[in-house]
């Protein structure tokens, strides 16, 4: 529940922010999303090991970027308007991402139902949390080693 009054909240403030010109100060320190398709920064991509072709990523990528869109999602703009950095995917170690603004779970074709054979993600909710909790983990154990 906290989570979702979290986003609308945040989706308020970026209406009023966008359709009135009122100043919105985000002083959030990361952002950390869950999600589908819609929100998917290239999880699914990066999860199975595959890629994807133009024209996902030619609008504004000018190359794939792992979106299941030709441009940016709604979590990009978010992003912009909290003057944060666009959230690499969860699963892209590729180029070593930074993750100290956040970091995405989102996947593709993703449900709150555990997934089965036939889904299109194995990244169900359940999973993308189970992810998030072991990467706050971690992120404790390299804070307590001093790294």
């Amino acid at each position: 529940m906290a989570v979702r009054v979290s986003v609308t909240f945040i989706s308020l403030l970026l209406l009023l922010h966008s359709t009135l010109g009122i100043a919105v100060d985000f002083s959030y320190p990361a952002v950390f999303n869950f999600g589908d398709s819609n929100s998917d920064t290239g999880e699914l991509v990066a999860g199975l090991g595959d890629s994807l072709a133009l024209p996902y990523g030619e609008n504004y990528f000018k190359t794939p970027a792992g979106r299941f869109s030709d441009g940016r999602l709604i979590i990009d703009f978010l992003m912009k308007a909290m003057d944060l950095p666009f959230l690499h995917p969860y699963l892209d170690s590729i180029g070593i991402p930074s993750f100290l603004k956040g970091c995405n779970f989102a996947a593709a074709g993703s449900t709150i139902l555990p997934a089965t054979t036939s889904s299109v993600s194995p990244f169900s909710f359940r999973i993308q949390v189970s992810q998030f909790l072991r990467f706050r983990q971690r992120v404790l154990e390299l804070q307590a080693q001093g790294a």
